[in-house]
Protein backbone atom coordinates (compact mmCIF):
# COMPACT_ATOMS: atom_id res chain seq x y z
CA UNK A 1 0.00 0.00 0.00
CA UNK A 2 1.37 3.45 -0.89
CA UNK A 3 2.19 5.94 1.83
CA UNK A 4 -0.59 8.24 0.63
CA UNK A 5 -3.07 5.40 0.94
CA UNK A 6 -1.91 4.57 4.48
CA UNK A 7 -2.23 8.17 5.59
CA UNK A 8 -5.75 8.31 4.17
CA UNK A 9 -7.00 5.57 6.53
CA UNK A 10 -9.28 7.04 9.25
CA UNK A 11 -7.60 5.20 12.15
CA UNK A 12 -4.15 6.27 11.04
CA UNK A 13 -5.26 9.85 10.66
CA UNK A 14 -6.89 9.77 14.07
CA UNK A 15 -3.69 8.37 15.56
CA UNK A 16 -1.57 11.09 13.98
CA UNK A 17 -3.94 13.80 15.15
CA UNK A 18 -3.91 12.29 18.63
CA UNK A 19 -0.12 12.16 18.68
CA UNK A 20 0.13 15.78 17.60
CA UNK A 21 -2.38 16.73 20.26
CA UNK A 22 -0.44 14.84 22.93
CA UNK A 23 2.83 16.46 21.90
CA UNK A 24 1.18 19.87 21.99
CA UNK A 25 -0.43 19.15 25.38
CA UNK A 26 2.89 18.08 26.88
CA UNK A 27 5.31 20.18 24.84
CA UNK A 28 3.75 23.63 24.92
CA UNK A 29 3.53 23.81 28.74
CA UNK A 30 7.14 22.59 28.94
CA UNK A 31 8.33 25.24 26.50
CA UNK A 32 6.44 27.96 28.35
CA UNK A 33 7.80 26.83 31.72
CA UNK A 34 11.36 26.76 30.39
CA UNK A 35 11.46 29.87 28.24
CA UNK A 36 8.38 32.02 28.77
CA UNK A 37 6.47 31.52 32.05
CA UNK A 38 4.03 34.29 31.22
CA UNK A 39 2.18 33.88 34.52
CA UNK A 40 5.14 35.44 36.33
CA UNK A 41 5.13 38.66 34.33
CA UNK A 42 1.33 38.75 34.31
CA UNK A 43 1.31 38.67 38.11
CA UNK A 44 3.89 41.46 38.21
CA UNK A 45 1.99 43.50 35.63
CA UNK A 46 -1.05 43.46 37.90
CA UNK A 47 0.94 43.76 41.16
CA UNK A 48 0.76 46.96 43.17
CA UNK A 49 3.36 46.57 45.96
CA UNK A 50 3.74 49.08 48.75
CA UNK A 51 6.74 49.70 51.01
CA UNK A 52 6.73 47.08 53.77
CA UNK A 53 9.18 48.83 56.13
CA UNK A 54 7.47 51.64 58.00
CA UNK A 55 10.64 53.59 58.77
CA UNK A 56 14.31 53.56 57.78
CA UNK A 57 15.22 56.05 60.51
CA UNK A 58 18.88 55.79 61.52
CA UNK A 59 19.75 53.49 58.62
CA UNK A 60 22.09 53.75 55.65
CA UNK A 61 21.19 52.70 52.10
CA UNK A 62 23.48 52.55 49.06
CA UNK A 63 22.18 52.32 45.48
CA UNK A 64 24.19 51.74 42.32
CA UNK A 65 22.68 52.94 39.06
CA UNK A 66 21.10 55.77 41.06
CA UNK A 67 20.52 57.89 37.96
CA UNK A 68 18.46 55.12 36.35
CA UNK A 69 14.69 54.77 36.30
CA UNK A 70 14.62 52.22 39.11
CA UNK A 71 17.63 53.46 41.07
CA UNK A 72 16.44 57.06 41.28
CA UNK A 73 12.93 56.02 42.29
CA UNK A 74 14.28 53.61 44.90
CA UNK A 75 16.42 56.40 46.33
CA UNK A 76 13.36 58.62 46.67
CA UNK A 77 11.41 55.84 48.39
CA UNK A 78 14.17 55.30 50.95
CA UNK A 79 14.28 59.07 51.55
CA UNK A 80 10.49 59.40 51.93
CA UNK A 81 10.56 56.69 54.56
CA UNK A 82 13.15 58.39 56.72
CA UNK A 83 16.52 56.90 55.77
CA UNK A 84 19.34 58.68 57.60
CA UNK A 85 22.20 58.31 55.09
CA UNK A 86 21.64 57.75 51.39
CA UNK A 87 24.49 56.95 49.00
CA UNK A 88 23.85 57.54 45.29
CA UNK A 89 26.33 55.75 43.02
CA UNK A 90 26.48 55.99 39.24
CA UNK A 91 28.84 56.54 36.33
CA UNK A 92 27.11 59.92 35.93
CA UNK A 93 26.80 62.65 38.53
CA UNK A 94 23.73 62.05 40.72
CA UNK A 95 23.56 65.61 42.05
CA UNK A 96 20.28 66.19 40.18
CA UNK A 97 18.70 63.16 41.89
CA UNK A 98 19.87 64.46 45.26
CA UNK A 99 18.38 67.88 44.50
CA UNK A 100 15.07 66.31 43.44
CA UNK A 101 14.93 64.35 46.69
CA UNK A 102 15.53 67.50 48.73
CA UNK A 103 12.89 69.45 46.79
CA UNK A 104 10.25 66.70 47.07
CA UNK A 105 10.80 66.23 50.80
CA UNK A 106 10.74 69.98 51.44
CA UNK A 107 7.47 70.31 49.49
CA UNK A 108 5.94 67.47 51.52
CA UNK A 109 7.18 68.93 54.81
CA UNK A 110 9.31 65.85 55.49
CA UNK A 111 12.73 65.67 57.05
CA UNK A 112 15.71 65.38 54.72
CA UNK A 113 18.24 62.55 55.19
CA UNK A 114 21.14 63.61 57.38
CA UNK A 115 23.46 62.88 54.47
CA UNK A 116 23.07 62.22 50.76
CA UNK A 117 26.43 61.22 49.34
CA UNK A 118 26.97 61.38 45.58
CA UNK A 119 29.73 59.15 44.21
CA UNK A 120 30.77 58.56 40.60
CA UNK A 121 32.42 55.27 39.64
CA UNK A 122 33.12 53.57 36.33
CA UNK A 123 31.73 50.02 36.34
CA UNK A 124 33.44 49.21 33.05
CA UNK A 125 36.58 48.63 35.09
CA UNK A 126 37.36 46.64 38.22
CA UNK A 127 39.27 49.67 39.52
CA UNK A 128 35.97 51.53 39.72
CA UNK A 129 34.52 48.77 41.91
CA UNK A 130 37.54 48.90 44.22
CA UNK A 131 37.17 52.68 44.42
CA UNK A 132 33.58 52.29 45.62
CA UNK A 133 34.58 49.87 48.39
CA UNK A 134 37.26 52.33 49.54
CA UNK A 135 34.75 55.18 49.67
CA UNK A 136 32.39 53.03 51.75
CA UNK A 137 35.12 52.14 54.26
CA UNK A 138 36.20 55.78 54.57
CA UNK A 139 32.74 57.35 54.89
CA UNK A 140 30.27 54.85 56.37
CA UNK A 141 30.25 53.30 59.82
CA UNK A 142 27.18 51.17 59.10
CA UNK A 143 25.51 49.92 55.94
CA UNK A 144 22.02 48.42 56.17
CA UNK A 145 20.78 48.19 52.59
CA UNK A 146 22.68 47.75 49.32
CA UNK A 147 20.62 47.79 46.13
CA UNK A 148 22.63 47.03 42.98
CA UNK A 149 20.47 48.36 40.14
CA UNK A 150 23.25 49.46 37.74
CA UNK A 151 22.93 47.79 34.35
CA UNK A 152 23.14 48.33 30.61
CA UNK A 153 21.38 46.92 27.55
CA UNK A 154 23.88 46.72 24.68
CA UNK A 155 22.52 45.97 21.21
CA UNK A 156 25.97 46.13 19.62
CA UNK A 157 28.90 44.10 20.85
CA UNK A 158 31.70 46.02 22.51
CA UNK A 159 34.38 45.06 24.98
CA UNK A 160 35.22 46.70 28.27
CA UNK A 161 38.80 47.71 29.16
CA UNK A 162 38.92 44.44 31.12
CA UNK A 163 38.31 42.46 27.90
CA UNK A 164 34.70 41.38 28.52
CA UNK A 165 31.53 42.06 26.55
CA UNK A 166 30.12 45.20 28.12
CA UNK A 167 26.80 43.69 29.29
CA UNK A 168 28.66 40.96 31.14
CA UNK A 169 31.12 43.50 32.52
CA UNK A 170 28.55 45.88 34.06
CA UNK A 171 25.53 43.68 34.73
CA UNK A 172 27.47 40.72 36.06
CA UNK A 173 31.20 41.01 36.74
CA UNK A 174 31.40 44.52 38.19
CA UNK A 175 28.17 44.06 40.12
CA UNK A 176 29.47 40.78 41.58
CA UNK A 177 32.81 42.36 42.51
CA UNK A 178 31.09 45.27 44.25
CA UNK A 179 28.97 42.82 46.23
CA UNK A 180 32.03 40.91 47.41
CA UNK A 181 34.01 44.00 48.32
CA UNK A 182 31.11 45.53 50.28
CA UNK A 183 30.39 42.41 52.35
CA UNK A 184 32.76 43.33 55.23
CA UNK A 185 31.18 46.81 55.42
CA UNK A 186 27.61 45.54 55.71
CA UNK A 187 26.77 46.20 59.36
CA UNK A 188 23.32 46.97 60.70
CA UNK A 189 22.62 50.32 62.35
CA UNK A 190 21.66 50.21 66.06
CA UNK A 191 17.98 50.78 65.24
CA UNK A 192 17.77 48.08 62.59
CA UNK A 193 16.41 44.80 64.05
CA UNK A 194 17.33 42.74 60.96
CA UNK A 195 20.65 41.78 59.38
CA UNK A 196 21.81 44.07 56.59
CA UNK A 197 20.62 43.16 53.10
CA UNK A 198 22.45 43.12 49.77
CA UNK A 199 20.15 42.84 46.78
CA UNK A 200 20.90 42.02 43.15
CA UNK A 201 18.43 42.94 40.42
CA UNK A 202 17.32 39.96 38.35
CA UNK A 203 15.14 39.80 35.24
CA UNK A 204 12.56 37.76 33.38
CA UNK A 205 14.93 38.04 30.43
CA UNK A 206 16.88 35.09 31.84
CA UNK A 207 14.17 32.69 30.65
CA UNK A 208 14.20 33.35 26.88
CA UNK A 209 18.00 33.56 26.97
CA UNK A 210 18.47 30.32 28.89
CA UNK A 211 18.70 28.09 25.81
CA UNK A 212 21.92 29.95 24.91
CA UNK A 213 23.52 29.33 28.32
CA UNK A 214 24.67 25.73 27.96
CA UNK A 215 28.14 24.75 29.19
CA UNK A 216 30.94 24.56 26.61
CA UNK A 217 32.41 21.21 25.74
CA UNK A 218 35.64 20.33 27.51
CA UNK A 219 36.45 20.87 31.17
CA UNK A 220 39.16 23.37 30.31
CA UNK A 221 36.90 25.57 28.18
CA UNK A 222 35.97 28.83 29.87
CA UNK A 223 32.25 29.20 30.46
CA UNK A 224 32.50 32.95 31.00
CA UNK A 225 34.50 33.44 27.81
CA UNK A 226 31.83 31.54 25.92
CA UNK A 227 29.19 33.84 27.40
CA UNK A 228 31.28 36.88 26.52
CA UNK A 229 31.65 35.87 22.88
CA UNK A 230 28.71 37.18 20.89
CA UNK A 231 27.93 38.63 17.48
CA UNK A 232 25.67 41.52 16.60
CA UNK A 233 22.10 40.43 15.98
CA UNK A 234 20.23 37.68 17.81
CA UNK A 235 23.27 36.58 19.84
CA UNK A 236 23.88 40.07 21.18
CA UNK A 237 20.16 40.47 21.87
CA UNK A 238 20.47 37.66 24.43
CA UNK A 239 23.43 39.23 26.26
CA UNK A 240 21.30 41.09 28.78
CA UNK A 241 19.46 37.92 29.79
CA UNK A 242 22.67 35.90 29.83
CA UNK A 243 24.43 38.46 32.02
CA UNK A 244 21.51 38.33 34.46
CA UNK A 245 21.56 34.52 34.38
CA UNK A 246 25.24 34.50 35.34
CA UNK A 247 24.51 37.03 38.08
CA UNK A 248 21.73 34.82 39.46
CA UNK A 249 24.09 31.84 39.57
CA UNK A 250 26.59 33.99 41.45
CA UNK A 251 23.96 35.39 43.83
CA UNK A 252 22.72 31.93 44.80
CA UNK A 253 26.24 30.67 45.46
CA UNK A 254 27.15 33.81 47.40
CA UNK A 255 24.04 33.54 49.59
CA UNK A 256 24.93 29.96 50.52
CA UNK A 257 28.55 30.84 51.29
CA UNK A 258 27.68 33.92 53.34
CA UNK A 259 25.26 31.85 55.41
CA UNK A 260 27.99 29.26 56.03
CA UNK A 261 30.79 31.73 56.80
CA UNK A 262 32.15 31.88 60.34
CA UNK A 263 33.99 35.17 59.79
CA UNK A 264 31.49 37.48 58.07
CA UNK A 265 28.76 39.44 59.79
CA UNK A 266 25.34 37.98 59.20
CA UNK A 267 24.06 39.34 55.88
CA UNK A 268 20.96 38.57 53.82
CA UNK A 269 21.52 38.15 50.08
CA UNK A 270 18.47 38.45 47.81
CA UNK A 271 17.69 38.81 44.12
CA UNK A 272 14.71 41.06 43.38
CA UNK A 273 12.83 41.31 40.08
CA UNK A 274 11.14 44.67 39.48
CA UNK A 275 9.09 43.40 36.54
CA UNK A 276 8.81 45.24 33.23
CA UNK A 277 8.46 48.94 32.55
CA UNK A 278 9.19 51.38 29.76
CA UNK A 279 12.35 53.16 30.87
CA UNK A 280 15.35 54.71 29.10
CA UNK A 281 16.96 51.25 29.33
CA UNK A 282 14.07 49.44 27.61
CA UNK A 283 12.83 52.16 25.25
CA UNK A 284 15.03 50.87 22.37
CA UNK A 285 12.78 47.78 22.39
CA UNK A 286 10.05 49.96 20.85
CA UNK A 287 11.89 49.37 17.56
CA UNK A 288 11.70 45.55 17.77
CA UNK A 289 8.44 43.65 17.25
CA UNK A 290 8.71 40.72 19.69
CA UNK A 291 10.24 42.68 22.60
CA UNK A 292 7.65 45.41 22.04
CA UNK A 293 4.78 42.89 22.18
CA UNK A 294 6.19 41.33 25.38
CA UNK A 295 6.51 44.76 26.97
CA UNK A 296 2.97 45.68 25.98
CA UNK A 297 1.79 42.53 27.75
CA UNK A 298 3.89 43.01 30.88
CA UNK A 299 4.86 46.65 31.43
CA UNK A 300 3.66 48.68 34.41
CA UNK A 301 4.59 51.96 36.09
CA UNK A 302 8.28 51.84 37.12
CA UNK A 303 7.32 53.17 40.56
CA UNK A 304 5.96 49.71 41.38
CA UNK A 305 9.18 48.07 40.22
CA UNK A 306 11.23 50.42 42.40
CA UNK A 307 8.97 49.57 45.35
CA UNK A 308 9.58 45.86 44.79
CA UNK A 309 13.33 46.48 44.74
CA UNK A 310 13.30 48.47 47.98
CA UNK A 311 11.30 45.70 49.63
CA UNK A 312 13.81 43.18 48.29
CA UNK A 313 16.63 45.18 49.85
CA UNK A 314 14.75 45.21 53.16
CA UNK A 315 13.90 41.53 53.33
CA UNK A 316 14.19 39.46 56.54
CA UNK A 317 16.92 36.87 57.08
CA UNK A 318 14.57 34.07 55.97
CA UNK A 319 14.73 35.47 52.43
CA UNK A 320 18.44 34.72 52.07
CA UNK A 321 19.17 33.22 48.65
CA UNK A 322 15.65 33.77 47.35
CA UNK A 323 14.25 35.46 44.25
CA UNK A 324 11.71 38.06 45.34
CA UNK A 325 8.83 39.42 43.28
CA UNK A 326 6.16 41.81 44.52
CA UNK A 327 4.67 39.78 47.33
CA UNK A 328 6.54 36.52 47.63
CA UNK A 329 9.53 34.47 46.52
CA UNK A 330 9.46 32.54 43.24
CA UNK A 331 11.37 29.41 42.14
CA UNK A 332 14.66 29.54 40.29
CA UNK A 333 14.43 28.93 36.52
CA UNK A 334 14.24 25.19 35.72
CA UNK A 335 17.61 25.07 33.94
CA UNK A 336 19.34 26.28 37.10
CA UNK A 337 17.89 23.45 39.18
CA UNK A 338 19.24 20.65 37.00
CA UNK A 339 22.58 18.91 37.49
CA UNK A 340 23.98 20.90 34.57
CA UNK A 341 22.80 24.11 36.25
CA UNK A 342 24.56 23.24 39.50
CA UNK A 343 27.72 22.52 37.52
CA UNK A 344 27.39 25.82 35.67
CA UNK A 345 26.99 27.64 39.00
CA UNK A 346 30.23 26.14 40.29
CA UNK A 347 32.02 27.02 37.06
CA UNK A 348 30.78 30.60 37.30
CA UNK A 349 31.96 30.93 40.91
CA UNK A 350 35.40 29.42 40.26
CA UNK A 351 36.09 31.32 37.03
CA UNK A 352 34.96 34.63 38.52
CA UNK A 353 37.18 34.08 41.53
CA UNK A 354 40.24 33.56 39.34
CA UNK A 355 39.44 36.71 37.36
CA UNK A 356 38.85 38.85 40.42
CA UNK A 357 41.85 37.67 42.40
CA UNK A 358 44.09 38.33 39.39
CA UNK A 359 42.77 41.83 38.67
CA UNK A 360 41.45 43.04 42.04
CA UNK A 361 43.68 41.46 44.74
CA UNK A 362 41.74 43.32 47.44
CA UNK A 363 39.01 40.70 47.09
CA UNK A 364 41.23 37.83 48.25
CA UNK A 365 40.54 38.60 51.92
CA UNK A 366 36.80 38.41 51.30
CA UNK A 367 37.11 35.03 49.61
CA UNK A 368 39.11 33.77 52.57
CA UNK A 369 36.27 34.80 54.88
CA UNK A 370 33.78 33.02 52.63
CA UNK A 371 35.97 29.92 52.70
CA UNK A 372 35.80 29.81 56.50
CA UNK A 373 32.73 27.63 57.04
CA UNK A 374 31.00 27.31 60.39
CA UNK A 375 31.81 24.16 62.33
Amino acid sequence: MAAADILSQPLVLAGIVGLIGTLAFVGIPWVLNEFFPYWLIRAQRDGRPTITTSSYAGRTALITGANGAYGSRAAKLFARHGVDTLVLVDVRDCAAVRDEIHAELDAAGKKRPSRILVWQIDMMSFAGCVKLSQLVRENLKTLDHVLLTAGILAFNRRESPEGWETSLQVNFLSTALIALLLLPSLKASPGNPNPPVLTFVTSFGIYPSSFTMGLPRGKDASYLRRMSTSKDGMQQAHQYGRSKGLLLYFARELAARVAASAKLHKVTITSADPGSAWTPLTNPNQEQLIPRLIMQFSARDPDYGATALVNGASAPAAANGKILHDFDSVPYPPFMERKSGKEAQKRVWDEVRREFEAKAPEVKAVYEMLDAAKA
